[in-house]
């Protein structure tokens, strides 16, 4: 598209709205590429004895994906705990008065006292 525009007024104002466009494209791109997707693919509801446990499915544009445990009374609120690389994304869970252990099939485990989500 060539038009041909004259006046200094007429450019400053041409090249104020690229600017602006410029900055805003920018910056919804930005957006889309580092906010992450979550979606929620395991869902254990809280008991007397134990919190809930909802395994969410955390994808990124830039970044890739991975999961992250929520321990806590609903799926969108509590202690959040990223699961490592590698490891499956449904642990075995053991409550006790003192917390939860998360048991990995590699033999990893992950220990959130009871503190951290009540």
């Amino acid at each position: 598209m060539a038009t041909k525009v004259s006046g200094c007024l007429v450019q400053t104002l041409l090249f104020l709205l690229g600017a602006v466009l410029g900055t805003g494209l920018t910056a919804v791109a930005g957006v889309v590429m580092f906010v992450p997707d979550r979606t929620t693919v395991i869902s254990v509801d809280p008991t007397a004895e134990s919190p809930g446990v909802y395994v969410k499915e955390v994808s990124r544009l830039v970044g890739g994906t991975y999961y992250e445990i929520w321990l806590g009374p609903t799926a969108d609120r509590g202690h959040v705990v990223t699961v490592p690389n590698g490891w499956d994304h449904d642990p075995r869970r053991e409550t006790s008065s003192d917390g939860v252990r998360l048991k990995f099939d590699n033999g990893g485990e992950i220990f959130v006292p009871k503190a951290s989500y009540s």
